[in-house]
């Protein structure tokens, strides 16, 4: 095996063809290769796969260091795909690969492709910003872009630049409609800043290009003969709208053009709608007069979008761009004076800001030196998941790393390509092997996922299903040596809607429901209905309620997403930084309902409420202002104002005793020290605001009694605050849900999932596209093959859309847009039906037309099938022998309440000290184990590391004067054991072990490896008094050295010794 040659591969894999596991081999081929795993970097798109692909490279590299499990399955594809040799699998240097991977788990480079980004814009970015933290947000408030419109209109010179867009739109009255275009135009800067350096090429000059209005008076001039020589009223000839252009136009015969053509602009939308209607009246012209007018008017049309294009659009484009660049640099400030960021932001920012010259990050169109440093280390290896999804923005921040790696493997599947909305681009993945040179593709074919009749079927469907479209399908094969894999269960039912929506229809998603109760399918836990829209899941929930079957519709949201949990995060946010607008942003939430008559109060009193929070001693508000000594008169008066708002209307809130009990929640937020002050602070945080009054489904109850047990694990806000920004990703919203319950998800929340059963349930009433229609702002944007430059880039208005697309190049661009809109539609179907393992059932309810059904899936399955229904095969299942159990709901709420009870309160004053002895005895054996942490061999070095490391995590926990001792009381330990912290060992401390017997985890303090003499010491810290006497102790650590001779064998003597501190 060749070290030293680059890989560089593309691999396709269709749904369920086991791609997770071939990266994971990927990862192992390229530890074999000698390359560093420090320098082997992973990139998925969910947190799940991340966690998946982790999880899977540990197992494999365990089972092939240690040869244990699937080891001979292993090397045998390892072998066989990389043309190894029994040699080349050096289990000592896996070994040790293994345990300083488990070591060193922060150092392991696997990121979702936002975490990444977020890494080096943290490390590399933030820094130029002078901003060492930051909060990342899902998407921004509408309040956010009121705050930037509200500073263009507030300042004169901003004013002047956005002008020209009022007079543009022309909605002056409509406020709401300039805020969304503030929106529109914050969220094209992806676009404008992938096509930076596009400048529109100089066209020749066209002589036809004015002459629009010499075919508008032909027009005018054959239906006025018509109608003089039939007898009829010319405005009759015309169409609604047009009679009365047409006559402003006569008006101006005797003027100049420029008035003319300013009236024909005045009305664009009105003459650009000839697509569907006619400006004269069919009615009456009929034959070759009407054909012949039509002639005129395309005539027309075309110069006139010619005209447009010239003296309209291009021009409003670059005054645009320059518009944006003013409103981009607005909108970065605001964004780092807030310290808050979406992760769109932090990709415009990450690739704007590297290629500043300033920061040198970029040398010879590379990454340097000093920028690898910066994020962590070289990349030999780049490894993607997902490709299919990558943006064109993650691409070109991906392909400069790409350059700059030696091995490159990218993962994906075209056909489930369905995040265009978010700017997914398939084509790149599909053009990947010209884009990266010297790759060469792998396709992989068979699927270990579905089961012989789901496989067969779907190979059906989608074989040879669109000509006319650029969507390629190749049959999948199953494990047809799998005598388990030969059944499986197909069934489609296809209901005919009627063409009005009513209550009485008959929807085909009731069949759920009636093979649920007939017991077809029994397994709800490993079923799962997915539908396209979340209404359709609301839909067939209410269904499932009133019928009593128990369902799982999970949020995608994060826990601080929920209307009771977020406006309480900004409160305790406000008590950790003292940062007023977190005050404002709670005030102003739903659960409190303050107008901006409370906000404006707050402001303008800032300081002194800031003194009655801190500095005061006094608890009520009101007493305060009646002590306080004010500066003057008019002080006094804007002070008392409070009163003519006290009364907050829309939840029947005092304003002045919400500030009482802020002030009293601050002060309780400060002793979270203590457990008993930590459970007060979250119950009067519960019953200060009445939350489970304004919360309270049961849902809403798991959500807030979820959001303080996380608090309740935490010694400060501090670590609480770090904690839950880092995983807010992670921990999401409860909702209805009930472990033996059948699944809901929509098809993009499925992606990445498998179960037993799917039924795909579609309701299709129209064959229209979802294309956004209620946007202002317009863009055309076109790359080369290779996607390194932007061919055509147009931003515009609505208003001149249909003359635009007049254009060859403009419409050829649309035309584009729309095939990929239709070819995501085939892959969101394809993503739902290989989502299931042993049955799918296909239910549809369509609407259906002279041309035939409106939807495309529907119509492929009756041209392959012949028919409206269909079944094959029988319907399989794994039933597990049932256990009685305790309603989970009851359950949940027994031990939520007590929460939330007075018993908290009333607890035993002598229980109370014992728990917090208990608590303190607790910590301080943490604080121990992590100063034991950071000594390996390098003792005096190390010690300074470790004191200075106890300080920080646990100084204000234990407090000073015991820290010291506790150091002095360890250092003189280690002082007495030298010969444990000899230089001749390799030293693991913490270090996770896995128990196969109990199927648990378990962490040894410190474990040294003589290699020489082929022993391993393990040692276990404790406390106490003769700690190796104790049974429980004893009994733990021969469990340790069971558990490691089962893992090494007898290639190691070991020992192990409790160690008492």
């Amino acid at each position: 095996m060749s070290k030293q040659d680059s890989n560089k591969v593309i691999l396709k894999a269709s749904a369920g063809t086991g791609k997770t596991y071939r990266l994971s081999l990927e990862y192992i081929y390229n530890l074999l290769k000698d390359i560093n795993y420090k320098n082997i970097v992973v990139v998925t798109f969910t947190k799940k796969a991340t966690a998946e692909i982790k999880e899977r490279i540990f197992d494999f590299l365990y089972q092939v260091a240690f040869e244990k499990g699937n080891v001979f399955e292993l090397k045998k594809n390892l072998k066989e795909i990389y043309s190894l040799n029994e040699c080349d699998f050096d289990k000592t240097k896996l070994q040790n690969i293994y345990f300083e991977m488990l070591k060193n788990k922060e150092d392991i480079r696997i990121y979702t492709i936002d975490s990444f980004t977020n890494r080096i814009f943290k490390q590399a970015i933030a820094p130029y910003f002078e901003i060492s933290s930051f909060e990342t947000l899902d998407s921004e408030s509408d309040d956010f872009y009121e705050k930037i419109f509200k500073k263009i209109m507030d300042n004169k010179n901003y004013y002047e630049k956005f002008e020209f867009l009022i007079e543009e739109i022309g909605e002056k009255k409509e406020i709401k409609n300039y805020v969304k275009v503030i929106e529109e135009l914050v969220k094209l800067q992806k676009k404008y800043v992938i096509a930076k350096n596009f400048e529109f090429k100089k066209e020749k000059k066209d002589l036809e290009i004015y002459d629009f209005l010499t075919p508008l008076q032909e027009i005018y001039s054959e239906v006025k003969n018509f109608s003089e020589k039939k007898g009829k009223e010319l405005s009759e000839c015309f169409n609604s709208g047009f009679y009365e252009i047409f006559e402003q136009l006569k008006k101006e015969s005797e003027n100049s053009d420029e008035k003319k053509i300013e009236i024909v602009i005045k009305n664009l939308e009105v003459f650009s709608i000839s697509e569907e209607k006619n400006y004269y009246s069919g009615k009456f012209i009929r034959g070759k007069t009407s054909e012949h007018l039509k002639e005129l008017q395309n005539e027309f049309l075309d110069k006139l979008s010619k005209y447009v294009l010239k003296n309209k659009v291009y021009p409003f484009h670059n005054k645009l761009k320059e518009f944006c660049e003013f409103l981009y640099d607005l909108v970065r400030r605001e964004k780092i004076s807030s310290k808050k960021f979406t992760h769109d932001d932090i990709s415009i920012y990450t690739y704007e800001f590297i290629f500043d010259k300033n920061l040198k990050f970029i040398e010879n169109s590379k990454f340097s030196q000093d920028f690898f440093e910066i994020i962590g280390g070289n990349i030999d290896t780049i490894m993607v998941d997902e490709f299919q999804d990558t943006s064109i923005l993650q691409w070109k921040i991906l392909k400069l790393i790409m350059d700059c790696a030696k091995n490159i493997i990218c993962v994906g599947d075209e056909k489930q390509s369905i995040y265009g909305w978010r700017d997914g681009e398939k084509e790149l993945f599909e053009n990947l092997d010209e884009i990266v040179k010297n790759s060469r593709v792998e396709t992989l074919k068979k699927s270990y996922r579905s089961y012989k009749e789901v496989i067969e079927n779907v190979n059906k469907i989608y074989f040879n299903y669109d000509e006319n479209s650029n969507w390629n399908y190749e049959k999948v094969s199953y494990k047809d040596d799998d005598k388990e894999y030969q059944k499986g269960y197909f069934k489609f039912e296809i209901n005919e809607l009627e063409n009005k929506k009513s209550q009485s229809e008959t929807r085909v998603f009731r069949k759920i429901i009636e093979m649920i109760e007939n017991k077809e399918i029994k397994n709800l836990g490993k079923s799962c209905i997915i539908a396209g829209k979340n209404v359709y899941l609301t839909e067939i929930a209410n269904e499932l309620n009133e019928n009593n079957i128990p369902y799982t519709l999970k949020s995608n949201k994060s826990l601080l997403e929920h209307s009771a949990i977020n406006p309480i995060y900004r409160l305790i946010k406000y008590f950790l930084y003292n940062n007023f607008q977190y005050l404002l942003e709670f005030f102003r939430s739903d659960l409190i309902g303050g107008l901006n008559s409370h906000v404006k109060y707050i402001l303008e009193n800032k300081n002194i409420i800031e003194n009655f929070m801190k500095v005061s001693k006094e608890k009520n508000f009101v007493l305060f202002l009646e002590n306080f000594d004010f500066k003057n008169e008019n002080e006094k008066e804007r002070l008392i104002e409070y009163k003519k708002i006290n009364k907050i209307e829309r939840n029947g809130w005092i304003f002045s005793d919400i500030l009482n009990k802020i002030k009293k929640l601050k002060n309780l937020s400060q002793k979270l020290n203590s457990k008993t002050e930590k459970e007060n602070f979250s119950l009067e945080v519960i019953r200060e605001f009445e939350i489970t009054n304004f919360y309270s489904t049961n849902s809403d109850i798991k959500n807030i009694f979820e959001f303080f047990n996380i608090l309740k694990s935490y010694t400060n806000l501090f670590d609480f605050i770090n904690y839950i920004e880092e995983k807010k990703e992670d921990i999401k919203q409860f909702g209805s849900e009930d472990k033996n319950a059948i699944n809901l998800m929509t098809v993009h929340k499925s992606k990445g999932l498998e179960f037993d059963t799917i039924f795909y349930y579609k309701c299709k009433r129209t064959s229209k596209s979802s294309r956004n229609e209620t946007s202002k702002i317009k863009t055309f944007i076109q790359f080369d093959k290779n996607f390194k430059k932007v061919t055509e880039f147009l931003v515009t208005l609505k208003k001149y859309e249909k003359l635009i697309l007049r254009h060859e190049k403009y419409s050829k661009i649309r035309k584009l847009e729309e095939e990929k809109e239709k070819i995501e539609g085939i892959n969101r179907d394809y993503v739902a039906l290989t989502r299931a393992k042993k049955n799918l059932i296909l239910l549809f309810d369509v609407k259906k037309s002279k041309e035939g059904y409106c939807d495309e899936l529907t119509k492929k399955l009756i041209e392959k099938y012949s028919r409206e229904d269909y079944l094959c095969g029988n319907i399989y299942e794994e039933i597990g022998e049932k256990k009685e159990k305790k309603d989970k709901k009851v359950l949940e709420i027994k031990k939520i309440l007590p929460y939330f009870s007075d018993n908290i309160v009333k607890e035993n004053k002598n229980d109370s000290k014992i728990n917090l002895e208990k608590e303190f005895k607790r910590k301080k054996g943490l604080a121990m184990h992590y100063y034991f942490e950071h000594i390996l061999t390098d003792v005096e070095i190390e010690k300074k590391i470790a004191t200075s490391a106890i300080f920080s995590r646990y100084g204000n926990m234990i407090g000073k004067n015991n820290i010291f001792k506790m150091i002095e009381r360890m250092n003189n330990f280690i002082q007495k054991n030298l010969e444990i912290y000899d230089p001749k060992y390799t030293v693991y401390n913490e270090f996770e072990i896995f128990d196969d017997e109990k199927m648990i985890k378990k962490i040894i303090d410190r474990i040294n490896i003589d290699e020489k003499n082929k022993k391993i010491y393990i040692f276990d810290y404790k406390t106490g008094y003769e700690p190796e006497k104790n049974e429980k102790y004893k009994e733990q650590i021969e469990d340790y050295k069971k558990i490691l001779a089962r893992k090494v064998g007898k290639s190691y003597e070991i020992e192990a010794r409790i160690l008492e501190v």
